[in-house]
């Protein structure tokens, strides 16, 4: 069954809350507060699991690090909810817009790197890992000082 991945602009005074809401008994409590609080600013319809490889080999390859963003947030939002989170903030888009550019990367090139990477082939990786930097690059664009975008896959 394919992951899902959502990308919510919320407002950077909500973080703390986020992480009560993840940390909360109820399993729905961390959704229930991105839809309340924020807004989806990106689609991505493909299987979010191509994230796991496609984090590690922008940052590899491209030096493009969007994991170490609001650390102390996402260390305890990923504890609570056992899944993939990152949060893009107005610094990562400073560092990274220009370089996140879909434009900049090719189908081909991203497959290659998916199968180094994984040491397996998916024909669809490499188109896969494209959508996922358009869905970044979209995401990136609508941070500014008083908004981030959490980045949860699962």
């Amino acid at each position: 069954m394919p992951v899902s991945t959502t990308f919510t602009r919320l407002p950077r005074t909500d973080l703390g809350e986020l992480v009560t809401a993840a940390t909360d008994e109820d399993p729905q409590a961390f959704q229930a507060f991105l839809a309340a609080n924020g807004s989806s600013v990106a689609d991505f319809d493909e299987n979010g699991e191509i994230f796991s490889a496609l984090l590690p080999i922008l940052s590899d390859d491209y030096d493009i690090d969007l994991e170490t963003s609001e650390n102390e947030v996402v260390a305890d939002i990923a504890e609570a909810l056992e899944t993939l989170v990152f949060i893009l903030t107005v610094d990562d888009q400073e560092k990274y817009l220009a370089k996140l550019n879909p434009e900049q990367f090719s189908v081909e090139e991203l497959a290659d790197a998916y199968e180094d990477f994984t040491e397996e082939e998916d024909e669809e990786a490499g188109e896969q890992m494209l959508a996922a930097i358009g869905a970044l690059h979209q995401a990136l664009a609508e941070t500014d000082a008083e908004h981030v975008v959490v980045v949860t896959v699962g």
